[in-house]
């Protein structure tokens, strides 16, 4: 069974670091759980910053700010009533004893060759995303059009309400684990988010998310 992301990537799926490859071969049969801590988690005016504390009680984004701030992510591929496959993309951040959530699911839009990710529990948010592969093997990701979700239906957002996302994955053959940064702006408001860190595959799932 082929995952969504080499699907949607054909041939520069292989151009992927190899750890990165096993990274995104999620499939029924093939789920990843990664461990580790984000250096740094920062940004997002007070402004931004009460929004997205309103977003946290939907398990999407959350307020915190924080330094060597542990970080759990699992990502699974399970079947939808019509029998689509979605890939999920569930966060966890630790603030002290304190939870934050970042939830997502993931489909392959085949007709549009693009990624549709679901934002929130429930669904709040849709944005499609472009994936490619640098020259050094790194996953890019960065968000495209965008839309508010409400009782199935998808309401356009207007571009200056957009979250624009930039993702980059890597692996660091030095230390023997994934990078990751992501950065998140609006184009009235400025940075919103963002945080990097490293993290490890962890064997055995010990707990859902």
């Amino acid at each position: 069974m082929t995952s969504i992301y080499e699907t949607l990537l054909e041939e520069s799926y292989h151009q992927l670091h190899p750890k990165l490859q096993k990274r995104y071969a999620i499939t029924e049969e093939y789920s990843f759980t990664g461990e580790g801590r984000m250096d740094e988690i920062t940004e997002g005016s007070a402004a931004v910053r009460m929004f997205l504390k309103v977003a946290a009680k939907f398990r999407m984004f959350f307020s915190e700010r924080g330094t060597e701030v542990p970080f759990i992510i699992q990502n699974k591929a399970e079947k939808d009533s019509k029998g689509e496959t979605f890939v999920r993309w569930n966060r966890m951040f630790l603030f002290g004893e304190k939870k934050r959530y970042f939830h997502a699911v993931m489909y392959l839009n085949g007709k549009q060759n693009e990624i549709v990710d679901y934002f929130g529990e429930p669904h709040l948010l849709v944005s499609t995303l472009a994936f490619h592969v640098d020259a050094k093997g790194a996953m890019h990701i960065s968000s495209k059009k965008q839309w508010f979700y409400l009782c199935g239906m998808k309401i356009p957002l207007p571009k200056f309400l957009y979250g624009q996302a930039k993702i980059i994955e890597s692996y660091d053959d030095e230390l023997e684990c994934y990078r990751i940064q992501v950065q998140v702006q609006n184009p009235l408001l400025g940075p919103l988010f963002s945080y990097k860190g490293t993290f490890r595959e962890r064997d055995i799932n010990l707990c859902e998310i």
